[in-house]
């Protein structure tokens, strides 16, 4: 299996699926939370934010850590970025936005696990991570 797939339906009616969109991107550092196995360099991140074509970690010293590189950018249908940060493989995460019954389904795909390590493809490949952080997005809607 070269790639995994998450998603989830957040409650916002069709006709708002550019909002959707946007706080995926724009409000990313709003939803995204902060913790010692959500960034980079967990010392000196404060913040992270798309800007100038890239996912960027921001650090409290003003330098920064480019964590993906957008190679899609249409809005509000979708969004792909290439992975900046393992090294050892060529992996690509796209973030696709549909209307549905009932809302907006954000679908993310991680394509590529195949050119990393055996361990590092597995825990990619067990969705943690990306199943956690659709639910950070999810809770903008919640009460």
């Amino acid at each position: 299996m070269s790639s995994v797939r998450a998603g989830v339906t957040v409650p916002v009616d069709p006709a708002t699926a550019f909002r959707t969109f946007r706080i995926f991107t724009d409000e990313i550092d709003r939803w995204y939370v902060r913790g010692l196995h959500s960034w980079v360099d967990p010392a000196r991140a404060v913040g992270i934010r798309l800007e100038d074509g890239y996912l960027r970690e921001l650090w409290s010293d003003g330098g920064h850590v480019d964590t993906g590189k957008i190679i899609a950018w249409e809005p509000p249908r979708r969004l792909v970025w290439a992975d900046l940060i393992n090294e050892s493989g060529r992996m690509e995460i796209e973030v696709a936005f549909s209307p549905v019954e009932g809302g907006t389904e954000v679908m993310l795909e991680h394509r590529g696990l195949d050119t990393l390590p055996p361990d590092v493809a597995g825990r990619i490949r067990r969705g943690y991570s990306w199943n956690i952080a659709l639910r950070w997005f999810a809770g903008q809607w919640k009460g």
